[in-house]
Order: C-alpha cells, then structure tokens, then sequence
C-alpha cells in the first residue's frame, strides 16, 4: 500500500524556508560522498546568521532533513526509516563552502510528534525519550518551528534536552555551551588557523581514531 500524505513534501520546505530563512542562511539540496563512497544529498545546510551568533548561537553548520508534514499509515516505521536516513548522513562528508566536511549537527523536520499522533501517550513518550537520547549519540536532533509548539520561533530539541530555544517574544535560552559538536568546530577552527591541518585532514585523524576504539 502507498504511503498517504497529508501535504507535500514542498509544502513543508516552503514553510520551513519561510520561518527559518530569517534566522539562518539556508544553503538546499547538498550533496556528499559517504563513507562508502555513496553519493548523498541533504534537503539543507543552514548557518546561523549575526542575530543568532549575537545570542550565543554557536557557528556551525547544521544540517536538515525535512519530510512530509504527517505520513498518515506510517507512525513508528516511518520515524525509524527517517533516522536511519540522518545516520547515514551523520556518516557523510558534504561538499559544503569549497570542502568535504562532516555536519556537526543534523536535524529533522518535522520533529517525531508529527509520526506518532496515532499512538498512544505512553507509547509515544517512550518511543520520542528513546530515539531523542540514542540518535542524541549521533547528535541528530528535532527541530520545532510555531506551527508544532506554540510560543517560538523555533526549538532545537537533542538528546532529550531543549539545546537551543528562541520564543516569538525574543527571549532565548541555549542549554551550556560546551556540547560534542560545538568543541569539534572549535577544534576544527583552531588547527586550521594555527595552520596545522586542514578540516579534511582533521576529519581523516578523527575517522583514524574512531576506527580504533570501534565507534
């Protein structure tokens, strides 16, 4: 049986462009070789705009994966398939501002609420704790825009913690400053100033190292 969608998937990145564009630079479609040798392609890349990095937005670039506002037969099977996709990207060097790199930090959107309407309360706060702290691992996180939490401009929600949360009255709040992703850009930013290493070649020690512990 076809998947029934409730809208298009364009509808929703039109929304998205709309809400986000005035707050990030939105960079569509890019395409990566993952580590396999496959060739990927994100819906987005956005970077943080002055507005943001003047509220202590850290200035990384994220990406974003973005389906169907709600995907009516598909609830649970359907959020497992999309964060099995994000992994892959997690897993991905993209060709983004004249390098290969690893994204940071990887979003979807809609955030999990929108797949899990037909479930139960208990199922669905078990299921949504439980993806949010593993795919947190990966640092793959949801994004919540007005239409889907009343009150914001947008929230980004990983590893069951709001990270970053920009309220429709101006106020923010971001959740400490010393996560994973952060200290890898800064890392990253470090050695290529000081002239030691360049971001690919950073990645490819990082990569080294991974393999050797087995992660």
């Amino acid at each position: 049986m076809s998947i029934i969608r409730k809208s298009k998937e364009i509808d929703v990145t039109i929304y998205f462009n709309e809400k986000m564009s005035r707050f990030f630079n939105i960079y569509p479609e890019v395409w990566g070789t993952h580590i396999t040798g496959c060739k990927k392609r994100i819906d987005a890349i956005i970077t943080p705009k002055q507005f943001l990095l003047d509220r202590s937005f850290p200035k990384i670039p994220i990406g974003v994966e973005i389906k169907t506002d709600l995907l009516e037969d598909g609830n649970k099977k359907q959020v497992i398939e999309l964060y099995h996709q994000t992994i892959v990207y997690r897993h991905t060097r993209f060709n983004f501002q004249n390098s290969l790199r690893f994204l940071p930090l990887i979003l979807i959107y809609p955030p999990m609420t929108n797949y899990l309407k037909r479930e139960d309360t208990h199922f669905s706060n078990g299921f949504r704790y439980f993806a949010s702290r593993l795919c947190g691992l990966f640092f793959i996180g949801e994004l919540f825009l007005p239409k889907d939490k009343d009150s914001i401009e947008f929230l980004i929600h990983v590893c069951g913690t709001d990270y970053f949360t920009l309220r429709n009255n101006g106020q923010y709040h971001k959740w400490n400053s010393n996560w994973g992703f952060e200290v890898y850009e800064r890392e990253i930013g470090l050695m290529v100033e000081q002239g030691k290493v360049t971001p690919e070649e950073y990645e490819k020690q990082v990569m080294i190292l991974a393999e050797k512990l087995g992660i």
